[in-house]
């Protein structure tokens, strides 16, 4: 069993409260069977170069970080330090605090039996592993400062999901949330957010901002958002939807999955041993079917470019590959593949490994009457299908007469 606390940094929840303007958001989850707290914190507004042994990072002194602890007390009390990172240092063999290029801090670390904390983690695993979604727990996180010797800013954890079906929601913030067990609802909200959806079907939305998101086990729902978003781990049969943003979207496992990269310039990349569908949506995408381009043995898939200027790599599998609207370049990669074109979605399009032995250009919306051997010539580069309306298919290092009847279906 595991739970996970949210950590909200803040000088007014000091005793007493103080004007600190620095502030920091973390994540720790507790397992009740490992009986062990993995922690992440991202702070902005104070300064750990000096006390890590490095340079200051900040001009002012005052704000320079004299010590970091795991405190027993409830929120508006304070309460003994029982575990600590920085005097004591207590968790050296998992402690980890780097500087990020914005100028804020990300500190992580595990609080284990093992370590030498003022009191065992132990003494806590009752609260920790009963803690209700929405509840607090008698631990919060202190930062001590040279301004602030007894505290510049602290957080109550704070119950946000456990095994069971959880609503888990971020806030305006960088957030780190994770679903853990059960079929649970995350969402992001606006902020550069990570999210995982851990066992069980979930739904997890991104928001706003730049997000990270591991779906894991279970089939889950995704949508990105708008934002640069990164998606992962889709361990089911998931439903992606990219959202609004030039997205990296990867996986590679043995169940087939749909994923829409929506609007932006996105990198969509199938697995290799089960049937995917992908569509790029708007904007000059690249979508390669599998993850392993070498593998003996891919499965077919089904590609879609749509709008924009795309670049799409199918795998040795009988792949459907349409390329859409816009200039589109085309690879099947083996396999008995059908490229599809339709009247309605023009563009200069090259298919760079056209097999006349196997593969299949299908003309949808040309009418019977459209025969594509009359609208072939010949070109420095190889042959050209002549669409008419400005559109044509290039079809690379190809001779006409090597093309026949056979690598044509016309549609009306």
């Amino acid at each position: 069993m595991s739970t996970a606390f949210r950590v909200v940094l803040e000088g007014t929840q000091e005793v007493p409260p103080n004007n600190s303007t620095a502030s920091g958001l973390g994540t720790v989850i507790f397992d009740s069977t490992e009986v062990a707290a993995s922690y992440t914190f991202n702070i902005d507004g104070v300064d750990y170069g000096l006390i890590t042994g490095g340079a200051a990072q900040t001009p002012s002194t005052d704000d320079d970080v004299t010590s970091t602890h795991f405190h027993n007390g409830v929120r508006g009390a304070n309460g003994p330090v029982v575990f600590g990172q920085i005097n004591p240092a207590q968790d050296a063999d998992d402690l980890s605090i780097a500087l990020n290029t914005d100028g804020s801090w990300t500190v992580s670390g595990r609080w284990e039996t093992t370590d030498p904390a003022n009191v065992s983690i132990t003494n806590f695993a009752g609260a920790l592993g009963s803690a209700q979604v929405g509840s607090e727990v008698p631990i919060y996180f202190n930062i001590h400062t040279n301004e602030f010797m007894g505290g510049e800013i602290r957080g109550q954890l704070i119950a946000i999901a456990d095994d069971n079906d959880n609503v888990v929601v971020g806030t305006p913030g960088d957030d780190f949330l994770p679903g853990l067990g059960g079929n649970d609802i995350i969402r992001g909200l606006a902020g550069n957010d990570r999210l995982e959806g851990g066992d069980g079907d979930d739904i997890i939305r991104g928001g706003r901002g730049d997000d990270d998101i591991n779906t894991g086990a279970g089939n889950d729902l995704v949508f990105g958002g708008r934002g640069n978003d990164t998606v992962g781990g889709m361990a089911g049969r998931d439903t992606v939807f990219g959202g609004a943003g030039d997205d990296f979207i990867a996986w590679n496992d043995p169940t087939g999955d749909v994923v829409f990269g929506d609007a932006g310039n996105d990198t969509l990349r199938g697995g290799d041993v089960a049937a995917d569908t992908i569509f790029g949506g708007n904007g000059d995408d690249l979508i390669r079917a599998v993850a392993n381009q070498q593998l003996a043995n891919h499965a077919p898939d089904r590609l879609f470019g749509d709008r924009g200027n795309d670049t799409i790599f199918g795998g040795n599998a009988a792949d459907t590959i349409e390329g859409g609207a816009g200039d589109d370049t085309l690879a099947g990669f083996g396999g008995a593949d059908q490229f599809i074109f339709r009247e309605t979605e023009g563009g200069d399009d090259t298919i760079t490994d056209f097999d006349v032995t196997q593969d299949l250009v299908v003309l949808e919306g040309f009418g019977a009457d459209f025969d594509p051997l009359d609208n072939l010539s010949a070109g420095a580069s190889g042959t050209t299908l002549d669409l008419g309306g400005g559109n044509d298919v290039l079809f690379l290092g190809l001779l006409p007469n090597e093309l026949n009847a056979a690598n044509f279906l016309v549609t009306a």
